[in-house]
């Protein structure tokens, strides 16, 4: 259930590619209050004071999105993903959070309420931070990533045990919600390959992101649209690690946004599908929505 919901939050999550389970940190901080060292890189965070001279992204910020999620044919519940923009000592900051929860039904067997947040600097466009707190069952967790591209050293601390672990990051590492949108500025030809550097679980994974058809999708709120068809693949160490299938459509204009994803790994069939768009915008996403 705890890699359901982690592909839930993250889409394109390497969740569904089996893991080499080693890492080669640089160090192991036990002291119970090292966390606390690092998590000054998430201290200062205020609205945006002054929004002139905001970089120009290839996404509405301010955009938000609802998906429904489905074990098999049942729905379990539901992802929102929202962004906005924040400041942190007077520099402009980009925030991208993915709020997951069971809906009542499931919640009454396995209640899901998961967060995972990243600060990002808009202008290189990677991520500062990257915080995930997940509470599945009885299971909790709080931990956090800080980038320090200076000393090409990523920090990730848990808030339960205080505990910090340090692993080499390269200085153009993205974490996988950076890395989500980050793929919206490309356009996906059929036949090529885009391939991108991607974080998860303290490692750095090659992405191989394959367009292999163009499709009609009926979506939710807005009837049958052009999507393309990606088959994303991921290797460590130049080894593939594929446990599970992934499939991904996103919509053939410019916001490129996830219409479906649908994740087949050995004890389940998991789809995503998008439900809602809301926020700033004059395309059909935001105004032509059917009632």
């Amino acid at each position: 259930m705890r890699k359901f919901i982690f592909i839930a939050l993250s889409f394109l999550s390497i969740a569904c590619f089996a893991k080499d389970n080693t890492n080669d940190y640089l160090f192991i901080d036990r002291d119970s209050n090292a966390v606390f060292k690092i998590a000054v890189a998430t201290n200062g965070l205020v609205p945006l004071s002054n929004s002139n001279n905001l970089p120009k992204l290839w996404f509405p910020v301010g955009e938000g999105m609802t998906y429904d999620i489905y074990w098999g044919v049942i729905h379990v519940g539901t992802t929102s993903v929202t962004t906005d923009w924040v400041e942190q000592d007077g520099k402009p900051r980009l925030r991208i959070r993915h709020f997951t929860k069971t809906n009542r039904v499931v919640a009454t067997l396995y209640p899901v309420e998961d967060t995972i947040e990243t600060v990002i600097d808009p202008g290189p466009f990677l991520p500062v931070y990257f915080r995930k707190t997940l509470s599945e069952g009885h299971y909790r967790s709080d931990e956090i990533t800080v980038f320090d591209r200076d000393a090409k050293l990523g920090r990730q601390g848990s808030f339960r045990d205080g505990h910090v672990k340090g692993f080499k990051i390269e200085p153009d590492t993205r974490d996988i919600v950076t890395a989500m949108y980050w793929l919206r500025r490309d356009s996906f030809t059929v036949g090529t390959t885009n391939q991108y550097r991607v974080m998860a679980d303290e490692k750095l994974y090659d992405l191989f992101v394959k367009p292999v058809g163009i499709e009609e999708q009926k979506v939710s709120a807005y009837g049958r649209i052009k999507v393309t068809r990606l088959d994303p693949d991921a290797a460590f160490n130049g080894l593939f690690m594929r446990k599970g299938k992934i499939t991904v459509w996103v919509s053939n204009d410019e916001r490129r946004l996830c219409t479906r994803m649908d994740a087949e790994v050995p004890v389940a069939a998991i789809h995503i599908e998008l439900d809602r768009v809301r926020g700033p915008g004059d395309d059909a996403w935001v105004k032509k929505k059917k009632d």
